[in-house]
C-alpha cells in the first residue's frame, strides 16, 4: 500500500498564508475588477510601494482576466472580514471566485523550472498530483500525491491534458485550516484558447501570466485583491484599504 504523502502546502509555513490584513505588510498589490459580482471577466491592475515612498504606483497596463463563470462571492473562509456590502458568498463548487484581499502563494507547473526572471518558489506538477475538493476529505483543499487508496472522492489534477494549469500560483484562500463547503484549489492560472469562465479561479492570457509572474517578488509579500468595481470605495473605507485604489473607481 503506498502511504499517501501530501505536502507541506505550497513547501512554505503555512501561517504565511493565513486569514487576516495581509495588506499591512504588502509592497505588490494585484487588483481584479469586475462589473458587477455575475460577471466572470475581469481587468487585473499592478501597484507597487516605491522605497523612496510608502504610497502605492500603478505599473503596468491592465489586462484581461476571466475569473468564476458565475462572478464573485464574498470569501466564507475562517477569519473573512466583514463584507462591506451584501453580495454572493463563495461555497464549493458555486463557480464563483472569492472576492476580497488574498495572499500570493508558491507557482506549480508543467516544466522542470519556472520561466527566467520568476522569483516566486517553484514546484513542477506530476501525473500524481491533486488539489482535493471533496468536502468529506481530510485533505479538502491540500495538494497531495495520490496513492493507491486516496482519502477523497474527488480532486483536481495539478497536470491537467490542456494548458490551464501550465503556469498557476496558488492564492491564500481557506488557509491554513479548511473550512469545509468554503471552497477549494484557488488559483491565478493560464486561460488557453478559447477563453472563459473558470471554476471558480482567476485566469490570464499566457503572455499577460508570465510577464506578471515574473513581476511578483515573494520578498515584497503581493497580494491580490478582487471585487466588483462597485464595491470598491466601499471597500476602501471599510477595509481600511490603501486610498491610491479609488483612482479604479471610475476607469471605464
Amino acid at each position: 500500500m503506498i502511504r499517501r504523502s501530501p505536502f507541506l502546502l505550497l513547501g512554505i509555513c503555512l501561517p504565511s498564508l493565513a486569514v487576516g490584513n495581509p495588506l499591512a505588510q504588502s509592497q505588490q498589490l494585484l487588483v481584479v475588477l469586475s462589473d458587477g459580482f455575475d460577471a466572470p471577466r475581469g481587468t487585473l491592475y499592478r501597484f507597487e510601494r516605491r522605497q523612496s515612498s510608502s504610497s502605492l504606483v500603478r505599473v503596468g497596463s491592465p489586462l484581461p482576466v476571466w475569473r468564476g463563470r458565475s462572478g464573485l462571492g464574498w470569501r466564507s473562509d475562517p477569519g473573512a472580514p466583514i463584507p462591506p456590502v451584501e453580495g454572493p458568498v463563495k461555497r464549493e463548487g458555486d463557480g464563483r471566485s472569492p472576492a476580497g484581499i488574498l495572499p500570493i502563494g508558491e507557482m506549480w507547473g508543467y516544466a522542470p523550472a519556472a520561466p527566467g526572471g520568476v522569483k516566486l518558489p517553484y514546484h513542477q506538477a506530476t501525473a500524481q498530483d491533486r488539489c482535493v475538493d471533496d468536502v468529506a476529505s481530510p485533505s479538502y483543499n491540500q495538494i497531495v500525491r495520490e496513492s493507491a487508496a486516496p482519502s477523497w472522492k474527488s480532486a483536481e489534477h495539478m497536470k491537467m491534458p490542456t494548458d490551464h494549469y501550465k503556469y498557476l500560483v496558488v492564492l491564500g484562500y481557506n488557509l491554513p485550516k479548511a473550512r469545509p463547503g468554503a471552497g477549494s484549489c484557488i488559483f491565478l492560472h493560464v486561460a488557453p484558447p478559447p477563453q472563459g469562465g473558470t471554476a471558480g479561479c482567476t485566469a490570464l492570457f499566457e503572455k499577460d501570466l508570465v510577464d506578471v509572474l515574473r513581476w511578483l517578488d515573494p520578498k515584497r509579500t503581493p497580494v491580490i485583491v478582487q471585487l466588483p468595481k462597485q464595491v470598491l470605495t466601499s471597500a476602501i473605507k471599510a477595509w481600511q484599504l490603501p486610498t491610491e485604489l479609488a483612482q479604479l473607481a471610475n476607469t471605464p
